[in-house]
């Protein structure tokens, strides 16, 4: 995804926010690309029918705490089903600004190739992302659930229409002191979804040092 004019990149991103850097350089760590190209892989694997899908619709999808938004990105690039919207979502009101700059020539080779997927990114807390667009996503996906509230996870899906797919991942990386919602294993993180979505399919990534889980259902 990223090439050598990539470092100038964030050179010019460390003159400007200096205090971000290492956050930065964290969001395109091997470990992110793969986190993120494994999910769009099981998201292209993924066997239920969901909203959209059904109608052979472009979908619409929301990614929630997006960070920079390269998800976003390898969704354009690899997922399989056409694609008219994505909603990037953060409450950092400087993730737009870095965003811009990390993706630009990447938008504009997209440009020119014609891929024409809206990325519209949204500075504000997900639960002040507007009700109407939850209930139009057709794909909404939160990679941080260790960072958010387990009622602030609820509430979102309790937004969204029935049979939009959902997509979480979370881990058992229990040092950092941002990790506020952590659990101990896979099934622990799959009975935490139970009430709300069916059809669930779940797997894990073992980075030795801790596991990533993620779940795909739909909401009931």
């Amino acid at each position: 995804m990223f090439d050598i004019n990539t470092i100038e990149v964030i050179k010019k991103i460390y003159y400007d926010y200096p205090n971000r850097l290492k956050d930065v350089l964290t969001s395109l760590s091997e470990r992110q690309q793969i986190s993120k190209e494994w999910l769009v892989e099981k998201l292209n694997e993924y066997k239920h029918p969901y909203r959209n899908k059904l109608k052979g619709g472009d979908l619409t999808i929301t990614i929630l705490c997006c960070w920079y938004g390269m998800l976003a990105y390898k969704l354009v690039e690899k997922f399989k089903q056409k694609i008219f919207r994505i909603h990037c979502v953060d409450f950092d009101f400087k993730s737009k600004r870095i965003n811009k700059r990390l993706f630009r020539k990447i938008d504009n080779e997209n440009l020119r190739k014609g891929i024409l997927t809206q990325i519209k990114f949204w500075e504000r807390d997900i639960k002040d992302f507007p009700d109407k667009e939850y209930s139009e996503s057709d794909i909404v996906i939160n990679t941080s659930c260790e960072h958010l509230h387990q009622q602030t996870i609820y509430d979102t899906i309790d937004k969204l229409e029935r049979g939009t797919l959902v997509v979480l991942q979370s881990n058992n990386y229990h040092k950092l002191q941002e990790h506020i919602n952590t659990v101990k294993d896979l099934q622990e993180f799959v009975s935490q979804y139970q009430s709300r979505l069916i059809n669930i399919e779940m797997y894990e990534k073992d980075f030795l040092e801790y596991k990533r889980f993620m779940i795909l259902g739909l909401k009931r």
